[in-house]
């Protein structure tokens, strides 16, 4: 059997915003006989457990890249938040610009940078540092003793800010999640209730021993004051500005901000020492994603072993989906392992193509799926 999932879709017909993820077994071949291309030749290179890595490294290199351009100065008025960049003689104001001209012009040293991060993560992978999956390995001891320090040592400075920006009704929410081990769940809750608080974010946020998963709202100074703090803290540098998925909104769309320490950062009912987000599918890329699907549309009925999964609930479900998908029943994801459990024989000796809203479920319920069928 060979498993996939699409794990950062803010919507499903949004393809340009969807990840997804995908674990091949020699006997399946659905790549083709295209001419390989660097960045296929780079991943047929690496092992298993390296190969799963390999989206979280290409995002990361991809927003070192662009983070290079950066052409602003810190902060003063409300106008300066907005960021600029420069590249190739250009000036860009918006992230979909400067994100499609880096992609178009400067794949290769992205590519580059990608395999630098791989190779880094090898290293990290052969060491016996507690704490974290993905961990730079120069900023090891400051990974182990975040935890020891005050909570005031990880907020940002705000003496440039007005309170009216901070509290300004127009503004946006953010959508978010990170998979990565957290040695102390409860400082990070203290410390995501005081930055919330200090921002004037609210919402609601679950920490657990597997990550985070956040969905705040406030005014944009304060949203990107917030992400610039999160992407500052050694534990959530394997994330990147992308995994922030922004829309209108504010403060005002969540009645109070709720922070707390769960079993799980999305409900699964599964203990995640016994089935972890480690075990999760390898991340396919969005081209990769929707090759595979046209794959899947394009094949006879009877040359078919792919199964096209909607992991989402049945009223999400029904507001769109994939042609042909297979859409369980199900009203909370709560109940995904157990219709899993229920349809095995369904799912054996199939290449399975999981999908869903923003990709956190994807994670935990293709590990699931894994630990049964394999």
């Amino acid at each position: 059997m060979s498993l996939s999932s699409c794990c950062n879709g803010a919507e499903i017909f949004s393809c340009h915003e969807m990840d997804s993820c995908d674990l091949d077994f020699p006997d399946i071949d659905l790549n083709g006989s295209a001419a390989p291309t660097p960045e296929s030749t780079l991943k047929a290179g690496l092992d298993v457990n390296t190969r799963k890595k390999y989206m979280y490294a290409k995002k990361k290199a991809f927003a070192l890249f662009v983070k290079e351009l950066q052409t602003s100065t810190s902060p003063h008025t409300y106008q300066d938040i907005f960021i600029k960049w420069k590249c190739c003689g250009q000036d860009f104001r918006d992230l979909r610009t400067i994100h499609k001209h880096v992609a178009a012009q400067h794949a290769t040293e992205v590519l580059h940078q990608t395999q630098k991060i791989l190779e880094e993560l090898v290293i990290a992978a052969t060491s016996s540092l507690p704490c974290t999956d993905h961990l730079d390995i120069t900023d090891a001891s400051t990974e182990l003793c975040w935890s020891s320090q005050k909570i005031s040592d990880w907020l940002p400075d705000l003496k440039c800010y007005k309170i009216e920006d901070l509290k300004s009704e127009q503004g946006e929410v953010l959508l978010y999640y990170c998979y990565c081990d957290v040695c102390d769940p409860q400082w990070i809750c203290d410390w995501q209730r005081t930055l919330c608080n200090l921002l004037h974010l609210t919402g609601k946020i679950r920490i657990a021993s597997e990550g985070i998963n956040g969905t705040v709202g406030g005014s944009k100074v304060s949203t990107k004051l917030y992400i610039d703090t999160m992407l500052s803290h050694p534990l959530f540098k394997q994330m990147c500005l992308e995994d922030f998925k922004r829309s209108d909104g504010g403060a005002h769309c969540f009645p109070d901000l709720r922070v707390g320490v769960f079993h799980e950062i999305v409900p699964m009912g599964v203990d995640p020492q016994k089935v972890s987000y480690k075990e999760t599918a390898t991340h396919l890329t969005p081209e990769e994603f929707h090759e595979r699907v046209e794959q899947y549309l394009s094949a006879s009925q009877e040359e078919k072993d792919t199964i096209l999964l909607d992991c989402r609930n049945f009223y999400e479900s029904r507001i769109g989906q994939f042609q042909n998908c297979l859409a369980p029943d199900i009203r909370k994801f709560s109940y995904f392992p157990n219709y899993v459990d229920q349809n095995l024989e369904f799912f054996k000796d199939k290449t399975v193509l999981m999908y869903c809203t923003g990709g956190i479920r994807c994670e935990r319920g293709s590990a699931y799926l894994r630990s049964k069928v394999t």
